[in-house]
């Protein structure tokens, strides 16, 4: 088997972190740098996948896993030990970015959907 190098410029700020991380690891950059190439180039990824997001609160630990459940029955946990705290204020956030949006989008009515604008335009034509 052959084989090639590539390289990458980083800053050096980013070059002196990634060395550290890989020193931490107990890896050299070049074994983690191909450790995650072959990662990203076996298993094909699509842009979008089906599924729904799932908290689960644990009363014992008064805190909550945040989880995405993929309709073919995969789940995969994006947070754990999430606080009480920290849920509510990404609630506060995402409902600021959605208000945003919906401001923008002229959402009046709690039914209506976003509408592609290149429909509107071959009508009016």
């Amino acid at each position: 088997m052959e084989y090639k190098s590539i390289s990458s410029k980083l800053p050096i700020d980013e070059l002196t972190r990634f060395k550290d991380y890989c020193e931490r690891k107990g890896t050299t950059p070049s074994s983690l740098i191909r450790e995650l190439i072959k990662k990203e180039i076996e298993v094909p990824v699509p842009h979008s996948v089906a599924g729904n997001n799932r908290i689960r609160y644990n009363k014992e630990k008064d805190n909550f896993t945040w989880a995405i459940e993929l309709d073919n029955g995969v789940e995969s946990e994006v947070l754990s030990n999430v606080s009480p705290e920290f849920l509510e204020d990404l609630l506060k956030i995402i409902d600021m970015g959605l208000e945003e949006r919906f401001t923008f989008l002229g959402k009046v009515k709690e039914d209506s959907v976003p509408v592609p604008s290149n429909i509107l335009r071959v009508r009016n034509e």
